[in-house]
C-alpha cells in the first residue's frame, strides 16, 4: 500500500508539473476552448471568436480543416465559422486543442524521441481516420484525433524529462521489450498513466478515454485507433520489415479485404501523413514517417 502511494505522488507531481509548471500546454486561449461545452449557440461564436484571437492557431487549423484528411468535399473552407460548420463544434474545439499540444511540444529544444513520436502520431492519425472511414463510422475525424493524442503524456513527459529522460532512455535501450516494467522501476510509474490522467483532465479526445479503459469490442472504432498506431510504429523501419507486414496483415483482417488492396492505400497515407505533420507545423518529424 505504501508503494502504491508513493508511486501515486510521483505520478501526480509529474502531472502537475507537465499541467502548471514547465509545460503550459495550454495558454490562455486553449484554456477558453478547453472550458467551452457545445450547449448552446453563444459557444459557437465563443469557440470562433478565441481561436481567431490567435493568428498562429487559426492558419494552422485552417490548413487542417482544408487538408485531404478533413475536406473530403473539395470546398474551401476559408473561416472559422466555416470550419466549425463543416467539421461540427467538437471536432474543431479538439483539433485547436491538438493544434495548442503540438505547439507546446515543439517550443524550445526538442529531443530527437518527441520527434519520432510527433512523426508517429501524425502517421498514426491519418491511418486511424481512413480505417474508421473504410468502416463508414459516422466521424472518422475522431479517429483521428483520438490516434494523434494516443501518447499524449508520454510526449509531454520527453519533452521535459532532462537527465531523469536520458537515464530512462539508457535503460530502455537496454530491455526494449519491456518498457513498462523500466518505465516503473524507473520513475514509478508508467508513461501511459501520463496519457491517461491528462486526457481525462483536458477532456481532449472522449474517443481516447474509452480506449485507455482498455475494454473495447473487436473490430470497434477504438480497435482502429490501436491498430493505426501499431501499424505506424511497426513500419518505421520500412513497409517490407516483418513487423510492418504482420501490421498489414492485421488491417486486411480488421477491414476483412484482401491483403493485396489494402496495401496501396495504407502505403499512400504515410504520404498524406507527412502532409498533416507540415499543416501541424512539425516538419522536422516528417522523416520518421515511412514514405
Amino acid at each position: 500500500m505504501t508503494q502504491d502511494l508513493h508511486s501515486h505522488d510521483r505520478l501526480n507531481a509529474w502531472i502537475e508539473r507537465i499541467r502548471d509548471q514547465e509545460l503550459p500546454i495550454f495558454g490562455r486561449t486553449a484554456e477558453q476552448i478547453r472550458a467551452l461545452t457545445d450547449n448552446d449557440k453563444a459557444a459557437v461564436s465563443q469557440l470562433a471568436d478565441a481561436i481567431l484571437c490567435d493568428p498562429g492557431m487559426t492558419a494552422k487549423l485552417l490548413r487542417i480543416a482544408n487538408s485531404v484528411i478533413f475536406n473530403t468535399s473539395g470546398t474551401q473552407i476559408t473561416t472559422i465559422s466555416r470550419a466549425v460548420l463543416m467539421l461540427g463544434f467538437n471536432m474543431v474545439r479538439q483539433v485547436a486543442l491538438s493544434v495548442a499540444f503540438v505547439d507546446a511540444l515543439l517550443r524550445g529544444p526538442v529531443r530527437e524521441r518527441v520527434l519520432r513520436e510527433m512523426g508517429r502520431a501524425c502517421h498514426a492519425a491519418t491511418q486511424a481516420r481512413w480505417l474508421a472511414s473504410r468502416r463508414h463510422d459516422v466521424q472518422p475525424e475522431e479517429a483521428f484525433i483520438a490516434a494523434l493524442l494516443y501518447r499524449f503524456g508520454e510526449m509531454a513527459f520527453w519533452c521535459l524529462a532532462g537527465e531523469t529522460g536520458d537515464e530512462l532512455e539508457a535503460a530502455l535501450r537496454q530491455n526494449p521489450n519491456t518498457p513498462g516494467e523500466v518505465e516503473q522501476s524507473l520513475l514509478g510509474f508508467r508513461l501511459n498513466q501520463l496519457t491517461i490522467a491528462m486526457v481525462h483532465d483536458w477532456r481532449v479526445s472522449p474517443l481516447l478515454q474509452s480506449i485507455l479503459k482498455g475494454t473495447y469490442p473487436r473490430r470497434s472504432r477504438e480497435q482502429a485507433v490501436v491498430l493505426a498506431f501499431r501499424l505506424a510504429e511497426d513500419s518505421e523501419n520500412g513497409w517490407h520489415s516483418e513487423r510492418a507486414r504482420a501490421r498489414l496483415k492485421d488491417v486486411a483482417e480488421y477491414l476483412q479485404q484482401p491483403l493485396e488492396e489494402i496495401a496501396g492505400p495504407v502505403m499512400k497515407n504515410a504520404i498524406d501523413a507527412a502532409a498533416i505533420a507540415e499543416c501541424y507545423g512539425a516538419g522536422s518529424a516528417v522523416r520518421f514517417i515511412p514514405q
